[in-house]
């Protein structure tokens, strides 16, 4: 299948400034403006995205354990410990 049909064509206005900048850096990065602003714009999407609450609660349980916490000097060190628990 091909990735221009999973594509719908828009139409923007951007400041003439703005533009310059965007195909300057588009062109550094070997990219065509379209490419280079949709990837621009996948990643805002990507850090604008918030952690579902399982997510928080991991993070939490961490940060709040740190000190209990068990650290390993190798794979099979962590895979041997988890067996034997």
């Amino acid at each position: 299948m091909s990735t221009i049909a999973n594509k719908k064509a828009t139409s923007i206005r951007l400041n003439a400034n703005l533009y310059a900048c965007i195909e300057k850096l588009a062109k550094k990065q070997n990219r065509s403006i379209n490419n280079y602003i949709e990837t621009l714009l996948f990643e805002a999407i990507e850090e604008s995205r918030v952690p579902n609450e399982e997510t928080i609660e991991a993070i939490n349980e961490v940060t709040n354990n740190r000190d209990k916490l068990q650290g390993f000097s190798s794979v099979k060190d962590m895979i041997n410990s988890i067996l034997n628990e």
